[in-house]
């Protein structure tokens, strides 16, 4: 198998070395191009998109060259070609579509999920079903619960690598390892033909990576991200057993970290009332660049997701499925214990628990009167507590049931949270509810002004003079403006050097110790 896996790895590569440069020239050509939009975007120049295109064909090139020289010099040791192969390659040829269309025109958020809900019902009504669920040793059979589970799974599969495709090589970093991974649990289970897509891909990666590390010059957007998030998925089902719809626990340990990266995505945006579909720089990828910088950030990636890979494959050869879960259990609790990434999250959580547990402890006659705050800056160096600390005496003044503000400057890595609210909200309808978009004026910009957050409030409406209170309130936003316009100009000041840190190595880890002193000693 040796021979093979080193034909695939090879082919690939190449080829990718090959196409890159091709795909990269025609979606320029085409003005299929990311370009930077100075709040999200910071890269100083258009990168092009479609380099997806580019890893698929490659992959399809090794995958059918390694069966064809299998069958022509080492007696057709992989096997016949089942058809669901050729369905899993259609299926992860549609995904790719609907990336490319994604990222030449935009999707909303809805339409490209439904579409993806599409394409996997279509791979998972042809028989690619999760019909049970190994975790460390014990089989778990799903029953009637096989087709939407193996349903989520894909979607989450997809989602997952195309959430950590934010930063240069970060997707194809991290896509590498795990494939790598995901090619020795094929071959630990005898999944042959597994075994050769899996290389393939990783060689593919391999080949793309040299265009995609710091300072990228292509991107695999939407398209090559969720196209590698679907073979990976399926991956994860079929290499357990040659015919098995068995999803073990060492392929699902071996995508921790996009995994990772989701969850703590969806957790942070659901926990702060904001939409799914919203864009923050709160990932996985956003925290390690500001603290490490771009390549050292790769360096980081790789070391994790070797820690899981390395961990789950062992748990296979040595038949000790527990230290899967030892493995993924190390990084989490390194990211949580360092605050590299998923502290805030934690804090957020554990808040909205304890939240949630004290109240079922409290006397019903004191649960209109107590009240409960929490605060967590979710990322960044501003001192947002002059802005919520009136708001929080506002409230207290004015009786109000519930002050909640959440802001997103996602130019700035900067993002704040911060809620107070009695333990017992108002009946609805008498629930007076206003929310109110937050606004500031970027430094040296005298265009429209940007918005940055919102501002929730809960009162009890006990009469028409409720809406004085908001008046009030708005008075009270208007007097804030100034301090939060002070606030997002300093930091706009000190995170200035950052920006050029897309394309030039520049320490931001070094910036980010200078702005915190700066921030401190104002």
């Amino acid at each position: 198998m040796a021979p093979l896996i080193a034909i695939s790895l090879i082919i690939a590569t190449v080829t990718a070395l090959i196409l890159v440069p091709v795909v990269r020239k025609v979606a320029r050509s085409t003005g299929m191009v990311d370009r930077p939009d100075q709040t999200r975007k910071l890269q100083i120049n258009a990168i092009a998109l479609g380099g997806g295109v580019a890893v698929y064909v490659s992959l399809a090139i090794a995958f059918a060259s390694t069966i064809v020289i299998d069958r022509q010099f080492f007696g057709s040791t992989l096997g016949d070609v089942h058809y669901r192969w050729y369905l899993l390659f259609g299926a992860a040829g549609a995904m790719l579509v609907v990336g490319l269309v994604d990222d030449a025109w935009g999707l909303r958020g809805r339409q490209k999920l439904l579409l993806q809900c599409l394409i996997i019902a279509g791979l998972v009504g042809s028989g690619s079903v999760i019909k049970s669920i190994g975790v460390f040793g014990l089989e778990i059979d799903l029953g009637l619960l096989a087709f939407p589970i193996t349903m989520l799974w894909l979607l989450i599969a997809v989602n997952a690598l195309n959430l950590i495709d934010g930063a240069d090589g970060m997707a194809t970093t991290a896509g590498t390892i795990i494939c790598i991974g995901m090619g020795f649990s094929a071959l630990h289970f005898g999944s042959t033909l597994s075994v050769v897509l899996a290389f393939s891909l990783a060689g593919s990666l391999i080949g793309f990576l040299k265009f995609n590390r710091p300072p990228a010059s292509i991107y695999l957007g939407d398209a090559g991200s969720m196209m590698i998030g679907l073979f990976l998925g399926v991956l994860a089902i079929w290499c357990s057993l040659k015919e098995s719809a068995v999803l073990a626990s060492a392929p699902i340990a071996i995508l921790a970290i996009p995994l990772f990266d989701s969850s703590a995505a969806i957790l942070r945006r659901w926990l702060t009332g904001r939409s799914i579909y919203v864009t923050d720089r709160g990932h996985l990828h956003h925290l390690l660049q500001l603290k490490f910088g771009n390549r050292k950030m790769l360096l980081v990636v790789a070391g994790l997701c070797s820690v899981t890979t390395v961990m789950s494959v062992l748990s296979l050869y040595l038949n000790m499925p527990w230290l899967a879960g030892v493995g993924v259990a190390m990084v989490l609790v390194l990211c949580i214990y360092t605050r590299t990434f998923g502290h805030a999250e934690a804090r957020l959580l554990y808040g909205r628990a304890t939240n949630f547990a004290h109240s079922f402890t409290m006397n019903s006659a004191n649960c209109q009167t107590l009240k409960q705050q929490r605060r967590v800056p979710l990322q960044g160096l501003g001192q947002w507590e002059t802005v919520w600390e009136p708001l929080v005496e506002f409230a207290k003044s004015h009786d109000l049931a519930r002050v909640k503000i959440d802001l997103n400057l996602a130019w700035l890595h900067e993002g704040y949270h911060a809620n107070w609210q009695s333990v017992r909200l108002p009946e609805k309808a008498y629930q007076l509810n206003v929310s109110l978009p937050l606004f500031t004026h970027r430094l040296g910009n005298d265009s429209q002004p940007v918005q940055i957050g919102r501002l929730e409030v809960v009162a009890l409406a006990k009469d028409a003079r409720s809406y004085q209170k908001i008046a009030e309130l708005s008075d009270q936003l208007i007097d804030l403006t100034p301090e939060i316009d002070r606030i997002v100009g300093r930091l706009e000041s000190i995170r200035k050097p950052t920006v050029p840190a897309v394309s030039m190595p520049v320490s931001v880890a070094r910036v980010e110790e200078s702005a915190e002193s700066a921030l401190h000693n104002a």
